[in-house]
């Protein structure tokens, strides 16, 4: 058989860069620490690599999912405690009012500390948190929950969504508390009604009426659930009909600015320059928010009658102000139980994560790590085939017919 000497050099050459690729591909192994550098390598070991891999980064997302509901929670938890100590800062005074040796000064002292605690309420109720967003209106987290409207009252702007996080695969938890389920809904002590201008009003600038106060319970409670309306049919005479029939209580009253206005035992007052054609209603409810029933309270104290008949209603008030501050308490210290219970849920939930994330991490090396002892001795073992296929290579292309002359 006759070789050629391009052939003994392809030949020498080829061993050469096979060898040369071995010893390059274990250098690799390594620099990169890493056993299997591509799915050739090891094809099924390369599949369970990438399973364990998006393992790994389905964890991670699960464990900043864990800390940022820990961060809304915590902060909702921490609004929550201020909202509390408010509400019994409140309710210390309301008792306080109580005292009948206390003149219409000393009860306008008292409605100007509460009304510097209801602008702080106001203020935590509308907390946000790191990324900006308001933690108390439900899916609207661009949208301040609490607003006063142009009568100056607080009115609830969010919605009644919640939010969820996932922290396992299986496992949603909530993040958020909706200011309507926590501040308003929540049963008022006895049958109760607020106030609004109607949206077509067309006054400018728009006529205002109060949150009012209801001064006679049993006829209110015998009017109970109908609304009132207040329709102007000049710009100084009214009419107050019935919601429901359109059936007209009083008519042609005439209108005073900020003068109190009585009706089915209910109080309030209209302020501004109405128009013809412009209406307030006057609505039943049978819950009040936290909000309102302080704005009620103030509006009781700023009002206040040294009558007999006056001091009855402001006792009635109190006693309702008093429970519907209970029934508020006990709506925020259920919510923080809530959020206690979240809390633990992720502190369990945080821990399985990083327990399992370390045991596959231990799986993904065995798969994936190089054996360094076995890898420097391949490397050793490598150099010197390629030391002597170099050798080899020298010593065959040396040879010469010339020499055996």
């Amino acid at each position: 058989m006759r070789i050629s000497t391009i052939q003994i050099f392809e030949r020498g050459i080829s061993s050469i860069q096979d060898v040369t690729a071995q010893q390059q591909k274990t250098q690799e192994q390594l620099a990169t620490g890493k056993r299997v550098l591509t799915p050739a390598d090891d094809p099924v070991a390369s599949t369970r690599i990438l399973e364990l891999n998006q393992e790994i980064a389905i964890n991670t997302q699960f464990q900043r999912n864990v800390e940022l509901a820990e961060g809304r929670l915590s902060l909702q938890d921490d609004r929550l405690g201020g909202i509390s100590d408010v509400i019994e800062r409140i309710r210390t005074l309301a008792v306080s009012s109580g005292n009948g040796g206390l003149s219409k000064d000393d009860l306008g002292s008292i409605a100007s500390e509460i009304e510097q605690r209801l602008d702080q309420l106001a203020g935590l109720l509308n907390a946000r948190d790191a990324s900006g967003e308001y933690v108390f209106s439900g899916f609207q987290g661009g949208t301040q929950p609490f607003e006063k409207n142009e009568s100056g009252s607080y009115r609830y702007q969010g919605d009644e969504g919640v939010r969820f996080v996932q922290i396992e695969s299986s496992v949603r938890i909530q993040t958020t508390l909706n200011g309507q389920e926590l501040f308003e809904d929540m049963p008022a002590y006895t049958n109760t009604f607020y106030t609004q201008a109607g949206e077509a009003n067309q006054a400018n600038p728009p006529a205002t009426i109060s949150v009012g106060q209801v001064i006679d319970q049993e006829l209110y409670d015998a009017f109970y659930p109908e609304d009132l309306v207040v329709e102007f049919t000049s710009p100084t005479t009214f009419n107050i009909k019935e919601k429901s029939s359109g059936f007209v209580l009083q008519s042609n009253v005439a209108y005073q600015p900020n003068g109190p206005i009585q009706a089915q035992g209910v109080q309030f007052e209209i302020s501004g320059a109405p128009v013809t054609g412009d209406t307030f209603s006057i609505e039943s409810s049978e819950k009040q928010g936290l909000l309102r029933t302080t704005e009620k309270f103030i509006y009781g104290l700023r009002n206040f009658s040294a009558t007999p008949e006056g001091r009855g209603s402001f006792d009635e008030l109190l006693e309702s102000t008093l429970a519907n501050l209970d029934f508020a308490f006990t709506s925020v210290l259920d919510a923080r139980g809530q959020l206690g219970a979240r809390l633990n849920t992720l502190e369990t939930g945080l821990e399985q994560l990083k327990d399992s994330e370390i045991i596959t991490q231990e799986a993904l090396g065995k798969l994936e790590s190089v054996d360094y002892a076995e890898a420097i001795s391949l490397l050793s073992l490598q150099q010197f085939s390629l030391d002597a296929a170099y050798s080899s290579f020298n010593r065959i292309t040396s040879l010469s017919l010339f020499d055996r002359i």
